[in-house]
């Protein structure tokens, strides 16, 4: 059986979008799926799945997978790849559609497109503080400035929602195993369901830089999610302002947190790379 896919990468952080439709009839689990059309030998190989359904003229809905096959609420670049797939896929025209989650419907804008790349604005929705959303264990109430044990040293870490859970930590310098680091704070017994782990480091008022560890994906190019994360609580500290430029391995969001709306909007680039079909 041949499954029609688009790969589409934003900012380096890049998934295979399939049609709902056309794998309802695999028989198979999508977490299996995921795990085999993410793996970067034999399958297509992409940091995720993320199964596209049809729902209107303006709206789709979307199921988001990561490369271990585990489960996600959100994903900010995604938003920004599904626009061009609903586009490219189903011939949708236009320039706002509405694409919706388990969670949540966000609104999308095509600021301008030319042949397979475009630029999105999207809105990414509210922050979120509460433990239980976050999925800590315990009796923990703050989740801003927890203080965690990590590589002989105490860190500080800022915890939030945007639906998926995510551990800021804000650094000098990324001269140390950053990598190790994520992946064991992901895996900390602290958070029931893992965690996104950014770290971060203020540039300036107007300018971090992020290199994001991604739960169930690992080190990745970029995270739309974790960018807005980074966004809310450097605000939140005092430490940016306005609209944020986030820098990351594979380039660079604008993010600005409207605290009068409390919703988060980023701008940033999507691009189609290559289209197929995945054999089964």
């Amino acid at each position: 059986m041949k499954i029609p896919f688009i790969k589409i990468q934003t900012i380096g952080n890049d998934y295979v979008y399939v049609d709902g439709k056309s794998i309802s009839r695999l028989g198979r689990s999508l977490p299996a799926l995921a795990r085999d059309i993410s793996n970067r030998h034999s399958g297509v190989g992409s940091d995720g799945l993320i199964v596209v359904d049809d729902t209107g003229k303006n709206s789709v809905r979307i199921r988001i997978y990561n490369s271990d096959g585990s489960a996600a609420e959100l994903c900010g670049n995604g938003l920004r790849g599904t626009v061009l797939f609903t586009r490219e896929f189903y011939g949708k025209r236009g320039s706002k559609f509405v694409i919706a989650t388990q969670w949540n419907e966000y609104d999308t804008e095509i600021l301008n497109i030319r042949g397979n790349r475009a630029m999105v604005k999207s809105s990414l929705g509210s922050p979120d503080f509460e433990a239980s959303s976050i999925g800590c264990r315990g009796a923990i109430r703050n989740c801003l400035g927890m203080k965690i044990k990590m590589g002989g040293k105490t860190r500080e870490i800022y915890a939030l929602a945007m639906p998926n859970p995510h551990a800021v930590i804000f650094v000098d310098n990324f001269d140390f195993p950053w990598q190790k680091e994520g992946a064991d704070l992901e895996h900390n017994r602290l958070f029931k369901n893992r965690v996104n782990v950014m770290f971060a480091r203020v540039e300036s008022s107007k300018k971090i830089k992020i290199m994001p560890w991604e739960r169930g994906s690992g080190a990745t190019l970029s995270c739309g999610s974790g960018a807005a994360a980074v966004t809310v609580i450097s605000g939140l500290l005092g430490c940016t302002r306005g609209m944020v430029k986030a820098e990351m391995p594979g380039g660079s969001l604008k993010t600005f947190w409207d605290i009068e709306k409390n919703n988060v909007i980023q701008e940033g680039p999507a691009q189609i790379a290559f289209t197929g079909s995945y054999i089964i």
